[in-house]
Formats: structure tokens, sequence, C-alpha cells
């Protein structure tokens, strides 16, 4: 059991640290947009709280991400002041009525409920002051075609073969509006896709730049490049690219079917989705990731367009709409704002 320090402490919004870089970056911003003093309390590796926390006596909000949603809840019963509690992404087996915020990434697969807030992007790269994706000038864009290219995961497939076929389609869109091939691999690539790229680059032109720590020119590109075309294994990336106001191209990657995902299916095939619904709100059955209803959304939004086997020259010439929402930031502020103890502060 965590005891608390006698350390005074000022800070009203706590994040749980997941020691996870893409989850603490959105627990960053999200309390950077709230304005009010924060601070990180780490958390152990069974995402359990340390021995020692400091005085609660201020604590307004615990900000809480994925499996910290538990140690959120043990922390929450031994505050005197009983602080909210928003959760950033799916809860895993806990009631929805146990927390009072949940704010779902774009890929949850997870029902609706009246505490339930879902995002359109992923909060990392958003702004508070911002509404809507800027329109770029593409005059003073010269960086070509990029390719942002991501890894297998639990979710998807993605193989030598695929990686032909994105490359393909990518120099086909580069070579449609004369501009150069770069790809830019991620913090998750592999070695062996490494390999594939370098292979690949024999016989499709293009320049390669392997991501290491410190030379990794992802923020160059994202200022500079005239389009993208994102493999559809990260949600991060996906965002980032969008969020330019250049064309994003999304490579759908083949899905991963597990037992249960398998089981999810027939379950919904069967009618029975609105069960399935409630004993997830009831915390007594998990959930998970869809991304691909995500990518069809946004596709049919306009803000995205989907890579196929057989692209026209119509096609490659796609632009977005000119006017595209980007105001996640603005609806977890609203959403935070009604929450009793700031409405009361």
């Amino acid at each position: 059991m965590a005891e608390a320090a006698p350390v005074p402490d000022t800070s009203e919004v706590w994040i749980l640290d997941t020691h996870r870089a893409g989850e603490m970056a959105q627990c960053r911003a999200l309390a950077d947009m709230l304005g009010l003093p924060w601070q990180i309390i780490p958390l152990q590796a069974d995402f359990g709280l340390p021995e020692q926390i400091p005085d609660t006596q201020n604590l307004r909000l615990i900000l809480s991400f994925g499996n910290a949603v538990q140690a959120a809840l043990a922390l929450r019963a031994r505050c005197k002041n009983t602080p909210a509690i928003v959760q950033l992404g799916r809860p895993s087996h806990v009631p929805a009525a146990d927390l009072d915020l949940i704010i779902l990434l774009p890929q949850d697969d997870y029902p609706t409920a009246p505490n339930v807030l879902r995002l359109r992007f992923p909060l990392n790269g958003a702004h508070k002051s911002q509404t809507s994706i800027p329109q770029i000038d593409p005059t003073r864009r010269h960086g070509g075609t990029v390719v942002l290219y991501g890894a297998p995961s639990r979710q998807f497939l993605l193989d030598k073969q695929d990686t032909y076929k994105l490359l393909r389609f990518s120099h086909e869109l580069a070579q449609a509006h004369h501009e150069p091939l770069h790809v830019i691999t991620s913090p998750r690539t592999p070695v062996e896709a490494e390999g594939w790229l370098e292979d690949i680059s024999k016989t499709i032109p293009m320049q390669i730049y392997i991501f290491r720590k410190g030379v990794n020119p992802f923020q160059k590109f994202l200022q500079e490049a005239n389009r993208f075309v994102v493999t559809g294994d990260s949600a991060s990336m996906l965002a980032d690219a969008c969020r330019t106001g250049a064309p994003v191209w999304l490579f759908p990657l083949r899905a991963k079917h597990s037992f249960m995902t398998r089981l999810q299916a027939s379950v919904d095939r069967w009618g029975l989705q609105n069960i399935r619904n409630r004993l997830v709100r009831r915390g007594w059955l998990g959930s998970g990731t869809c991304f691909g209803k995500w990518h069809a959304i946004l596709a049919e939004q306009n803000y995205i367009h989907l890579v196929t086997p057989q692209a026209s020259a119509e096609m490659l010439k796609w632009q977005p709409d000119a006017s595209r929402r980007d105001d996640d930031m603005q609806k977890c502020y609203a959403s935070i704002m009604k929450l009793p103890l700031f409405i009361a502060r």
C-alpha cells in the first residue's frame, strides 16, 4: 500500500506515468491545455502506485492512460477531496461509471456513454488555439513525396511484399507530381524491414532515412513535404501528417485476427453487439481497436485518401478539403471544465 509522503505539493493535476513516450506526450498536451500546475507520478513496472506519493491536498484531477487506470482508482480512494479521473484511451475491465471522463483514441473500439468523448486524432500535435487544419501554400513546400513507414504490430501484418506495394504506389505518386521520393522509418521499424527497404531501393529510386536518435528528419519533413503516404499501423504518424495540411494517403495493412477478434466479429454478426457493449461498459469485458473503421471515416470526410491497388492518374492528383476540423483539444477542455470540481472552482 502506497503511503503519502509529508511533502507539500501545489500541483492540481497529476499525470500517472506509464513510461510510454506516446502516451505521456498526449497526457502532457492535455495538462498544458488546462493551464493548471501539474506533475508526473512515476508508476511501478506493474502500473501500481509508487511506495510514496506527494501530499494530495491540492489534487483536483488525475490523468491516466491505458493500463494506469487501476492506479488512478487506487489513488483517488486515498484522497480526502475525491479528485476527478480523466482516462485517455479505453479503460480495461473498469466500469465506465467509475471514471469522470473517458477520452477515447480514434481507433478505440469502445461503446458510447454519457461520460465518453471520442477523438478524431490523437492529442499529440493538437493545439488549444487551433480549431481546423491549416491550409498549406504548395509553393512553400519542396520536400517531395514522403513515406512514413511504421512496423508490424499486434493489429497488423507488414512484410516485404506489402512494403514493395507501398513503395511502388508511392513512386507513382511522386512521379505524377514530378517530386523526389523519401522514406522515413519509425522507432518501431524492425531491422529486417530496413533490409527490405534497401533491397527495394535498387529498383525503385528513393532516399531512405533510418530512424536514429538525434538524426531523424521527421520534423523537418512534416514542415516541408508536399504530400505523405503513411502505413496504417500508427495513429500518431497519421495524425502528425494530417495536421500539416498536406495531402495524406493511407496505405492499409493486412489485419491480424486473433481468437478474440474473431469471436467479437461473430458476436456482432449474430446481432449481440448491444449485449457486448453493455458488458464492456460495466467492466466485465475488455475492448479492442478498430483502425479500419477510423480510417474509413477519415477517408469519407476527405481528410485522407486510401491507397487502392489501381490508382488512376486523376486519383493521384487528389487534394483534401480546404476546411477540415481539428477541434479535439477544445472538446476535451470543454468536457473537463464541466466536471463538478471545475464547475465549483
